[in-house]
């Protein structure tokens, strides 16, 4: 059930809803490449499947959309190895994420479903280089989600509460690649990062009466905010002049809050370093 939350001013107009369309479609172009001229299967997820299964008042239609959906969140969870742990042949995590990020914009049980099969893979996925390209993708998914979407309604709904969920799992992976030193040839996909970083940073008060999800927020905030000072800027870009006395007091409130996960994250790391 949607709770009320703060009302937003729409700060947006540096993000293009038709760039971020050109992304996925970009994006899904690729993908199709690396299938390894394996033939393609009978459905395939396109803008125009989105469009008409979210806008279809035919009833018919609707199930037989709904039916697809359905078949292609099964081969999603195969190919994600929800039931191996992530492992097996049949897993790939880059074409599964990728594929999970298009099902998430059918909206209803199609969206549910593939944004808590998104969170559970990005919980025990194993860390690997090649699944940076797509794991920035679903970086700028969610923000642009966030940003464009959530920050447009009056009520805090369910869907956006998993999306910063995913956004906090997201973005503590880059940090972990981040640390290794793997960022280097990925500036310019942190730069894309930064309008919606920007926009997220001067709307993120809405979610100042949920601590769980204003925490996961501010994660994503101050994780993107060490790496582009170190590897791209100077100065950040996630504080603007005039944003700086609204948003004294949330950081010096939220220090506790981030000093504790900070911790937890050290020692995940320390721990992980090994195994990478």
């Amino acid at each position: 059930m949607p709770v009320n939350k703060s009302p937003t001013t729409n700060k947006l107009g540096v993000i293009s809803s038709s760039y971020h369309e050109k992304l996925l479609r970009l994006n899904f172009q690729n993908l199709r490449k690396r299938r390894n001229k394996k033939s393609n299967p009978s459905f395939s997820i396109t803008k125009e499947f989105i469009v008409r299964f979210n806008q279809t008042e035919n009833p018919k239609e609707k199930e037989e959309l709904l039916d697809l959906a359905r078949k292609n969140i099964l081969r999603c969870k195969r190919k994600l190895g929800l039931k191996t742990l992530g492992s097996g042949k049949h897993v790939h995590l880059p074409t599964a994420w990728m594929e999970v990020m298009y099902l998430a914009q059918c909206k209803g049980e199609i969206q549910d479903e593939a944004l808590n099969m998104l969170y559970a893979s990005l919980d025990y996925a194993s860390f690997d280089y090649e699944h940076l390209p797509t794991l920035f993708f679903v970086a700028e998914s969610v923000l642009y989600r966030l940003c464009c979407d959530a920050f447009q309604k009056t009520y805090l709904y369910s869907v956006e509460i998993k999306l910063t969920k995913i956004g906090y799992l997201v973005f503590l992976r880059l940090f972990i690649y981040y640390l290794h030193g793997h960022l280097e040839s990925f500036k310019q996909h942190l730069l894309r990062l930064q309008p919606y970083l920007y926009a997220l940073s001067s709307s993120g008060e809405s979610y100042y009466k949920y601590p769980n999800i204003f925490s996961n927020v501010q994660f994503i905030l101050k994780t993107m905010e060490i790496i582009c000072k170190r590897g791209l800027l100077s100065g950040s870009v996630f504080s603007p002049v005039e944003n700086k006395k609204s948003y004294k007091n949330i950081d010096a409130e939220m220090v506790n809050i981030i000093t504790t996960t900070t911790i937890v994250i050290i020692i995940i790391i320390i721990f992980t370093l090994t195994s990478l």
